[in-house]
């Protein structure tokens, strides 16, 4: 099986001086969410995406002038990607299905959370399932929710969870896709098996959860 790390290294390319600043900007998101992957957080240092951009340590400093911006920025990358491939009503649609016993849209849609790893990886997620890691950093992360992840944690609101229940229960979906989109990254697991394996581990947590929440409900209303 090819290791998808000296792939993702490979691809990796120098910056063009004919790029404009946006393209710049995006080549530097996609060389600090290599490093935070495949070298982890720690190795995220201006320095070293300057190596491996092949350019000066000023010029990312002119992107990102503190560590905290290169945490922003790729998790900004990663959930916007994942906003052009579905729309809010398509996944919530896969969710009804998949709790209804159709898991045919849920597995289509894992598929396109799939392509968005392959292009990109896994940093986002990584950076998600991480404790908060500065003032900074836990700023952006209710930023984050709010702008991105009210589209996740709404349909487990709209199926009855109150706002804990549905905040536990998208963070421990995430954790468990972050787990096996990096076995698959790491050649671990092959695609098709990574993906029938998160659907499986994504769809005995939701069903465990949803019934515990509707049982909740009912006993309330019972009352």
């Amino acid at each position: 099986m090819a290791n998808p790390a000296h792939q993702s290294s490979s691809s990796l390319q120098t910056l063009s001086q004919r790029a404009s600043r946006e393209e710049r900007r995006e080549q530097l998101i996609k060389v600090a969410a290599h490093i935070v992957e495949f070298e982890g957080i720690d190795a995220l240092k201006h320095a070293r995406i300057a190596e491996l951009a092949g350019c000066g340590r000023p010029l990312v400093y002119s992107y990102f002038p503190k560590k905290s911006d290169l945490y922003f920025a790729i998790s900004e990358s990663f959930y916007r990607r994942l906003e052009e491939r579905f729309t809010c009503e398509e996944q919530y649609q896969a969710i009804r299905d998949f709790l209804a016993g159709d898991s045919n849209r849920s597995t289509q849609l894992e598929s396109l959370i799939w392509d968005v790893i392959d292009e990109y990886g896994c940093a986002g997620l990584i950076l998600r399932t991480v404790p908060e890691l500065n003032e900074d950093f836990q700023a952006y992360h209710q930023e984050l929710v709010s702008r991105y992840e009210f589209r996740w944690q709404r349909y487990f609101l709209e199926l009855g969870a109150d706002e804990l229940a549905a905040r536990l229960l998208l963070d421990n979906c995430t954790a468990i896709t972050k787990n096996f989109a990096l076995a698959y990254r790491r050649g671990e697991l092959d695609r098709v098996t990574s993906l029938k394996r998160t659907l499986a581990a994504l769809g005995a947590l939701v069903q465990n959860d949803m019934q515990f929440i509707q049982k909740s409900l009912s006993k309330k209303s019972a009352l």
